[in-house]
């Protein structure tokens, strides 16, 4: 008897079960082909102007990296060859120059490396880069003309063009349009005695600096070699190794021959 009232209990709930489902049935098709049709969706808002980029403030950014050459050390005045540079620039044009100088004394090619981490805004934003390294690590406050042999400035030269190489893909990275400007070596004891070996290592180092720049484009080696060759003395401050304020012009010249075509004040 009791499977028998479980069997009438599972017959009854499926039969609701059926009515429910009939009616529910109803009611869709009633909606559908009767009722009124479902209100359109709301479109969603669409942007009717593409956002506007950051205008050009007209102003030309000038970078200026590197070691005491470019902090102007042996200028009486202070210049440097970075101040004789933009002195001739503002005559080129009358477009307004905005110049962030990061020179620091005894700077090498290891501290340069680190210190463009802390410059990415204004690497950026340059629109050329000038950049003295190099004299440091050859020279190593002289100490270095106690030792010319070529194994040991080989491998002085060798650290500073893999490091270098590295500064430079740095700066790419950062920055693909600036014109990079990397000042040359000269020889400041050209007078002195082992002439002939000096000289041969600034040349052999400037070309090897020049063979690393050519593989950036718009990248340039700036020579100062022969600007300092045949009057050295005149060109040298007290300490007889950095340029004075006339050996500061002549570099400063130089780099702005090479930016007259950069396209300031245009």
């Amino acid at each position: 008897m009791a499977k028998e009232r479980w069997i009438k209990l599972f017959m009854g709930i499926a039969a609701l079960s059926c009515v429910v489902w009939v009616l529910s049935l109803a009611w869709t098709l009633q909606d559908y082909w009767g009722g009124s049709a479902p209100a359109a969706a709301t479109p969603l808002p669409m942007a009717t102007d593409t956002p506007e980029p950051v205008k050009s403030d007209g102003k030309f950014r000038l970078l200026a990296l590197g070691d005491s050459l470019t902090r102007g050390t042996g200028d009486p005045g202070g210049k440097g060859y970075v101040g004789y540079l933009l002195e001739n620039l503002k005559e080129q044009s009358q477009q307004e120059i905005v110049l962030h100088n990061f020179g620091v004394n005894g700077l090498t090619s290891v501290g340069l490396a680190e210190q463009l981490q802390s410059h990415l805004n204004e690497i950026k934003s340059a629109d050329a880069i000038v950049m003295s390294i190099g004299g440091n690590d050859l020279f190593q406050d002289g100490e270095t003309l106690g030792k010319l042999d070529p194994a040991n400035i080989g491998q002085i030269e060798e650290e500073y063009l893999r490091r270098l190489d590295g500064i430079l893909h740095q700066l790419r990275e950062q920055n693909q349009a600036a014109n990079i400007y990397l000042i040359g070596l000269y020889n400041p004891f050209i007078e002195l005695g082992n002439t002939e070996t000096t000289t041969k290592i600034v040349r052999d180092w400037n070309y090897q600096t020049g063979e690393v720049t050519a593989k950036y484009p718009q990248t340039v080696l700036v020579p100062t070699f022969d600007l300092f060759q045949l009057h050295i003395q005149d060109y040298l401050a007290k300490d007889l190794f950095h340029p004075n304020a006339a050996g500061y012009r002549l570099i400063g010249e130089r780099i702005a021959s090479l930016m007259s075509w950069e396209g300031v004040g245009k």
